[in-house]
């Protein structure tokens, strides 16, 4: 069986920020970790998680829905998320070139209208439903901890060890000490039986992998 190759990664815009087209793969929930005010005709920026430096900057009407929904101080947006998509039937200049709207956000307990002025003269309401975060899982480390040392104890052959170790160090990075202990001793005992006259630790791991553990 092939490895899923999300194509949603080939079809996103080159620009500074997210576009519309970098939805078209689906709807997307980003949690807000920083909100800074510009110049120009896009005076707020959104970054969050996982942004990549390329902040969600919203439209007139979107920040008017913010506004309502969550306030005038965008230092309270911190910590918070909503559920944003592509609207194909947003025009620009007389063409439909869809643009980025909000289906769901959090910290509202029941679905809230807010009305906002979308042509001249015209006014409209915007339905924004409560975002139902999942809670945090308090075994997510031990358990990835566990999937990890099962495909430690997998691998065939030293290369696909070192490689699957190389791409898995920055989660390795973020385990607790003593999750991190057990992980280590996992991999130094499968160098063992690989080269039992050598050892080597975790930091001396090449690149590459062809397959991930999920979670954490």
């Amino acid at each position: 069986m092939n490895d899923m190759v999300d194509m949603a990664q080939f079809v996103e815009a080159k620009s500074d920020q997210l576009n519309a087209d970098d939805l078209i793969g689906g709807p997307r929930t980003i949690t807000v970790r920083k909100v800074t005010g510009n110049d120009g005709d896009q005076p707020v920026s959104i970054y969050y998680d996982g942004d990549n430096n390329k902040p969600f900057k919203p439209c007139k009407t979107i920040r008017r829905v913010l506004l309502g929904i969550w306030g005038r101080n965008a230092a309270d947006y911190v910590g918070r998320s909503m559920t944003i998509y592509r609207d194909d039937s947003v025009t620009f200049g007389g063409l439909a070139t869809g643009g980025i709207r909000v289906s769901h956000m959090s910290h509202i307990d029941k679905e809230t209208t807010v009305v906002v002025m979308k042509t001249k003269g015209k006014k409209a309401g915007v339905r924004v439903a409560p975002l139902v975060m999942k809670a945090a899982n308090p075994n997510a480390a031990a358990d990835w901890t566990a999937a990890f040392i099962a495909k430690v104890n997998a691998a065939p052959t030293p290369d696909d060890l070192n490689a699957y170790v190389a791409k898995q160090i920055g989660k390795l990075d973020r385990l607790p000490d003593d999750l991190r202990t057990q992980a280590d001793e996992a991999v130094s005992n499968m160098l063992a039986k690989f080269h039992p006259t050598e050892g080597r630790g975790v930091e001396d791991m090449g690149e590459g992998f062809n397959d991930d553990t999920e979670g954490f």
